[in-house]
C-alpha cells in the first residue's frame, strides 16, 4: 500500500537484521545527487555552504572539490588554490550527499560523484583504480586493476567489488557504461533546470535494496508496492524474477510478517539478552553509550564465568543492534567490570565476529585504561532513534517520540486498510501536528491523496488529547458521507 513512508525489513536466519525506511521529500538522503547553488564561502574553514533545496544548507570541504583533487596528496599545501579560487558564491554545483544530516549538523557534501553498481563503483573524476581487497588472490586483483586502467577514460575512476571477482568482463564493461550513461544523462540535465534540483535519487529504498541485496543471488524480495515490483523487475536479470514476490494480501505487510512490534522494540532503550542479561542504548549528539548488566542472569557457575558468558552474548547482542538501528559514529561500550586479560580478549573476539558482517564499516579499538570498550561505526544515514522519533515537547526534550511523519504514515495505512468496505466516510481524531502535516503547504496535500487512494472522504477533528500519543490518531467513525459529515460539524 502506498503511503508518503516506505519502510523494510532485512531477515537473516529468521531475524530482523536491518530496517530500511524512506520518507517522503528527503533531499537530503545519503548518495543523492542534486543540483545546487553555492551560498555562502568560508575561507577560515577553506569550505562552502550549498543550498541544495533542505532546510539547512549543505557543508562543502575544498578537499571534496573535483578541482583540489590533483593537491590531496601534495605535502606541500602551500601550493593548494584555496576554496574561495575553486568556488565562486552564486555558483551552480553538482554534489553528492556523503553523510546526512544529524543533530545540529547538516549534510556533508562531495563534488567527486561516484555511482555504484553491482560490480564497480563509478567516479567520473577520481582518476583511479582501487580493487576489493576481499578477493581471494592478488593474482585476480592485479587482472583487474589492468582491466579498469585499460577500460576507463579520462579522468575516470573505479572500485571494483569483490563480488566481480568471479564476473566476465563483459559484463563488468556493460555496467561501466551503463554508468557512464546514467552519469551523461544527469550532465545533460543540469543545462534544462534550475538549483536545486535532485539529479539522481540513488539512495531510494528500492534502488537500495536492488543494489546493496537484490543482486547477491539469493535474497528473496517481497513487497506490495507494485511500482517497486516493476522496476526490481526490471532491473533484474530472469534468473532474479523468480525471488521476487508482490504480496496482495488485505493485511498490512508488516502486520503479516509479524514486524510491528519488532520495530517497536528496536527503538527501545532496554535491550534484553537470551540469558537474561540486558543491554541499555543510549544516544547524544557525540556519542552513543552501551551499558552492559547482568539482569536477571546468574548463571550455573563461577562470578567469572557468569561476567564472561554475559559480556560475551552482549558482544554479539551490540554488534546486532548497531545494525538494526544505523548507529554511526563514535560508541563507548561498558561491558560488566572483567579482570583477566583473557576474557577481555574473548569478549572482543566475539564483537569483532558479531560485526564482521555488518555492512557499515567498524573500527574497533579496544579496552581503554577505565575498561571501556571504544569502537566506531561509519555514520551515512540517520539513525533509526532520529529518523522515527523526536524530542519529546512535553518532557522538554529529555526524552523522545515518534515523529508526526511517522504518525501520517501510520494514518495512511490505517485508513487504507479500510479501502475494501462499503462505508463512504471515515472520521478521524488527530493531534494538532498531525493536522497540520495531513494538510500540508501544497497543491495536493496529504489529506487529497489519501483520499484519493482510500476512496473514502475523511472528516479530521483536531484533538489537543492526542498530542504526544503515537500514533497521534483514532479513528472514530464510519459510516455514509452524510452521516459522517453531520457529526463532525456538530463536533468540531
Amino acid at each position: 500500500m502506498k503511503t508518503g513512508e516506505k519502510r523494510g525489513a532485512v531477515t537473516e536466519d529468521g531475524n530482523i537484521a536491518q530496517w530500511l525506511f524512506e520518507q517522503e521529500n528527503e533531499l537530503t538522503r545519503s548518495g543523492n545527487i542534486i543540483l545546487g547553488k553555492v551560498e555562502d564561502i568560508v575561507p577560515g574553514m577553506e569550505a562552502a555552504f550549498v543550498n541544495i533545496g533542505a532546510e539547512r544548507n549543505g557543508f562543502l570541504y575544498r578537499n571534496e572539490l573535483i578541482g583540489y583533487l590533483p593537491y590531496r596528496e601534495d605535502e606541500d599545501q602551500g601550493k593548494a588554490p584555496s576554496v574561495s579560487s575553486l568556488l565562486t558564491k552564486g555558483q551552480t554545483i553538482v554534489v553528492q550527499v556523503t553523510k546526512e544530516e544529524t543533530g545540529n549538523k547538516g549534510v556533508r557534501l562531495t563534488e567527486n560523484i561516484s555511482l555504484p553498481g553491482k560490480y564497480i563503483v563509478y567516479m567520473p573524476h577520481a582518476n583511479y583504480v582501487a580493487v576489493s581487497k576481499k578477493m581471494k588472490s592478488g593474482e585476480v586483483r592485479e587482472k583487474w586493476r589492468s582491466f579498469g586502467k585499460t577500460a576507463l577514460k579520462d579522468q575516470e575512476g573505479m572500485i571494483i567489488r569483490t563480488v566481480a571477482e568471479s564476473a566476465e568482463e563483459g559484463a563488468v564493461l556493460e555496467e561501466l557504461g551503463r554508468l557512464r550513461d546514467q552519469h551523461e544523462e544527469m550532465m545533460q540535465k543540469t543545462k534544462e533546470v534550475s538549483p536545486p534540483y535532485l539529479l539522481f535519487d540513488q539512495s531510494s529504498l528500492i534502488y537500495r535494496v536492488h543494489r546493496d541485496l537484490f543482486t547477491d543471488g539469493k535474497t528473496e524480495v517481497i513487497t506490495d508496492d507494485y511500482q517497486a515490483y516493476q522496476s526490481l523487475l526490471k532491473w533484474s536479470v530472469d534468473d532474479a524474477r523468480e525471488r521476487l514476490q508482490l504480496y496482495q494480501g488485505k493485511e498490512d505487510l508488516f502486520d503479516a510478517f509479524g514486524l510491528v512490534q519488532q520495530l517497536d522494540k528496536s527503538l527501545k532503550k532496554h535491550v534484553w539478552l537470551k540469558n537474561g542479561g540486558f543491554l541499555i542504548v543510549e544516544s547524544t549528539e557525540a556519542m552513543t553509550v552501551i551499558d552492559v548488566n547482568t539482569g536477571k542472569y546468574t548463571g550455573k557457575g563461577s562470578l567469572r564465568e557468569t561476567v564472561l558468558k554475559t559480556n560475551t552474548d552482549a558482544a554479539y547482542a551490540v554488534a546486532e543492534q548497531l545494525r538494526l538501528r544505523d548507529i554511526g559514529g563514535i560508541v563507548i561500550i561498558d561491558f560488566i567490570d572483567m579482570k583477566q586479560e583473557e576474557d577481555k580478549a574473548v569478549v572482543l573476539k566475539a564483537l569483532k565476529k558479531g560485526t564482521s558482517a555488518d555492512p557499515g564499516l567498524t573500527n574497533i579499538a579496544g579496552f581503554t585504561h577505565f575498561g571501556l570498550v571504544e569502537m566506531t561505526r561509519k555514520k551515512v544515514r540517520k539513525p533509526l532513534e532520529e529518523l522515527l522519533t523526536e524530542p519529546c515537547e512535553v518532557c522538554s526534550g529529555t526524552g523522545r517520540l515518534r515523529t508526526v511523519k511517522s504518525g501520517a504514515a501510520e494514518l495512511e495505512r490505517g485508513i487504507l486498510e479500510l479501502k475494501n468496505t462499503e462505508d463512504e466516510a471515515v472520521l478521524v481524531e488527530v493531534s494538532p501536528r498531525l493536522l497540520k502535516e495531513m494538510l500540508g503547504n501544497g497543491n495536493v496535500s496529504r489529506l487529497h491523496k489519501l483520499e484519493g487512494s482510500s476512496g473514502k472522504k475523511l472528516f479530521l477533528l483536531p484533538s489537543t488529547e492526542l498530542q504526544g500519543k503515537f500514533p497521534y490518531y483514532i479513528i472514530r467513525m464510519l459510516g455514509s458521507r452524510e452521516k459522517i459529515k453531520n457529526v463532525w460539524l456538530e463536533r468540531k
